[in-house]
């Protein structure tokens, strides 16, 4: 049995199949899409649709989307995560919808660190940038697979496998 991951956006989706228990990689890409909006957002769900029915998953994992400072790019992110929900459930495949902190903690990532605010004179946590997560996501995917994928690689492999184990 297998479970496909989907890291998506409009400009790069990144994607992950990956066997269930064994959490062995069987292919990952980058979808990276062109055109006007909805033209990337049409060409991204039928390549993500045309990848499920190539790998047959059993479960289809998509990431949620994320509160963003620029209303636009919020909407244009609901629009491609609602649609793409939709038509892989009209074609019968079970379908996930899980937020990036909640794989994120699966796998060990952690938002947010503890540092000394000499200020304060204590302990206070701080919320990491997104840079630095990715960073930390490229980094564990080198030391689990020995392969050096792109970022949104890298991120739908290390969703698809916090997803594997134990089912």
């Amino acid at each position: 049995m297998r479970v496909i991951a989907f890291d998506q956006s409009t400009t790069a989706t990144g994607w992950c199949v990956m066997e269930m228990g064994t959490k062995e990689i069987v292919a990952y890409g980058v979808i990276k899409p062109k055109g006007e909006t909805n033209e990337r957002i049409r060409t991204t769900i039928k390549r993500c649709l045309k990848l499920c029915e190539d790998y047959q998953p059993t479960f289809v994992y998509i990431e949620g989307i994320q509160i963003q400072k620029n209303p636009k790019v919020y909407e244009i992110l609901a629009k491609l995560q609602g649609s793409l929900e939709i038509m892989l459930e009209e074609k019968g495949y079970f379908v996930n919808v899980v937020k990036s902190s909640e794989w994120r903690r699966i796998m060990g990532i952690k938002a947010t660190k503890q540092v000394f605010s000499e200020s304060k004179q204590k302990q206070v946590r701080i919320h990491r940038k997104r840079a630095e997560l990715k960073l930390e996501a490229i980094n564990m995917v080198e030391r689990l697979y020995k392969i050096t994928p792109s970022e949104d690689e890298c991120e739908a492999i290390l969703f698809a496998r916090a997803f594997t184990a134990g089912i």
